[in-house]
């Protein structure tokens, strides 16, 4: 098995001549995909909520999350 990378673009929903291409680290059982923070808000992605995460270890972590293509 190995390491899977896709150059993808991030586009701003509200504003799709806001883009970028980001590379991705696949992980096929992921629920949720990460984008840098950084990239977001160039592209002006603004957050609009918090969720919480357990980890494997079982800590929790509370993140903000944004939606983009």
């Amino acid at each position: 098995m190995g390491i899977t990378e896709l150059e993808l673009e991030v586009i701003n929903p509200a504003n799709t001549k806001k883009k970028e291409k980001v590379k991705f680290l696949v992980d096929s059982g992921a629920v949720y995909s990460v984008a840098p923070e950084v990239v977001l808000k160039r592209l002006g992605v603004r957050p609009h909520s918090k969720e919480k995460f357990i980890l494997a270890d079982g800590s929790e972590i509370i993140r903000e999350r944004s939606d983009a293509l």
